[in-house]
């Protein structure tokens, strides 16, 4: 018959637990207990004479909650039994602060995963209402409207292009772009995005088809490291529509050129530069009825930026 509750060692008072009762009180299975005994992080547990069962105590108790409190926090076996025997301080001391950089560190990164998914998720939400209206065959071009565009850090690559070039949504760009962000070790934050200048007259409401100048660029965290590629675009305030298609041929220009009708009949003044941002582009989806780009133009005031150097 196991000892009960409270038996007393024989010769003092001590209380003890049998191995059914330790394993409740510490939550924990008769197979975690013998791994902790065989490891080394209780004391030696003793028997009784008379029956030869194992007994536990208080202290058992402690070595087993602590045992189970520092294995959550990812310490080393080794690492456990040095503090539950108060041994090689000093070393446990600069592990536990390795082990506090290290935890602060994937909280950051599990927070940055959290906003990069964040940022995806709403842009395809945003797309896929887009794409709603548009097999309603209400046409998505005429939602035109005000925005604020946040400032984005960026990876980007700069060059020229004109959009009768049969690769004007650059395919080859993309993947570049992409992985440069990578190799730099920059986090993505999101879609593609082009920055563009001097392609339009706001003033006659028309297109230049010429050839120009053009960024490609990828949203990226704030780096504090120099990055030959790192670019920013301030925060500004424009107008917007929503570009459903292919960006080739004059499905485009039709999208600016009504944009560009409508700020005008509203009172706007422009700048002479756009961003354009991908919601769904061909990196997502070969299928181009699929393919979403906003476009976006920001007010006068912010022309001073209409410039490749500057941003």
């Amino acid at each position: 018959m196991r000892p009960h509750t409270g038996r007393r060692t024989e010769g003092d008072s001590l209380k003890t637990f049998n191995t059914n009762e330790i394993c409740q009180l510490c939550d924990v299975s008769r197979k975690q207990l013998r791994y902790y005994e065989e490891r080394g992080m209780l004391s030696p547990v003793p028997r009784f004479k008379d029956n030869n069962y194992r007994y536990y105590t208080h202290q058992h108790i402690c070595e087993i909650v602590a045992a189970k409190a520092l294995k959550n926090i990812d310490m080393s076996l080794s690492e456990i039994k040095d503090i539950i025997y108060g041994r090689n301080i000093g070393s446990i001391q600069m592990s536990i602060e390795k082990k506090m950089v290290g935890a602060r560190d994937a909280l950051q990164e599990s927070l940055l995963r959290y906003e990069q998914s964040m940022i995806v998720y709403t842009k395809l939400i945003e797309a896929i209402s887009v794409l709603k209206l548009h097999e309603h065959k209400i046409d998505a071009d005429l939602g035109y409207e005000v925005v604020d565009f946040p400032e984005q850090n960026m990876i980007s690559l700069a060059y020229q292009t004109n959009f009768e070039d049969e690769e004007c949504y650059d395919i080859e760009y993309m993947a570049k772009i992409q992985k440069i962000s990578q190799e730099v070790n920059v986090a993505s934050l999101g879609a593609l995005l082009y920055v563009l200048y001097n392609h339009f007259d706001s003033n006659t409401c028309s297109f230049d088809n010429q050839i120009h100048d053009y960024k490609i660029a990828v949203p990226v965290v704030d780096t504090k490291k120099p990055c030959l590629h790192y670019d920013k675009i301030p925060a500004f305030r424009g107008v917007c529509a929503v570009h459903v298609g292919t960006p080739k041929d004059k499905k485009l220009y039709n999208t600016y050129t009504g944009l560009l009708h409508w700020a005008k009949a509203q009172g706007y003044e422009l700048a002479g530069w756009s961003v354009e941002e991908w919601l769904i582009s061909p990196m997502i989806t070969n299928n181009k009825d699929f393919w979403i780009l906003r476009v976006i133009i920001p007010f006068k005031e912010y022309d001073e930026l209409n410039s490749p150097g500057n941003i």
